[in-house]
């Protein structure tokens, strides 16, 4: 997070992704939707999946709609130390 500007021009049907471990949404829930916390997996051949232990680490944020938003990206532990870096945008169509 740490060269990612305090705000974004964006337009609708952008997806973020952010390699973090939480999000919120502090403004314009009815135009972005937050997708995740996700943690990576493999799919082997018998069709069974295959997870690392872990935290998850990828979050991303959809832009549904024009207008404004604020988000908060959550890096670090999440059950211990974390930090939130506050993200303001601008979604056009």
């Amino acid at each position: 997070m740490g060269s990612c500007p305090p705000s974004l021009d964006i337009k609708v049907g952008d997806l973020l992704i952010f390699g973090a471990t939480g999000g919120h949404i502090r403004s314009g829930a009815d135009i972005v939707q937050f997708l995740g916390p996700f943690l990576p997996s493999m799919i082997q051949k018998d069709g069974k999946v295959i997870s690392p232990m872990g935290t998850p680490n990828t979050v991303m944020f959809l832009a549904r709609g024009p207008g404004t938003a604020t988000i908060d990206v959550v890096t670090g532990d999440p059950w211990g130390k974390s930090e939130a870096v506050l993200l303001s945008m601008v979604i056009e169509l």
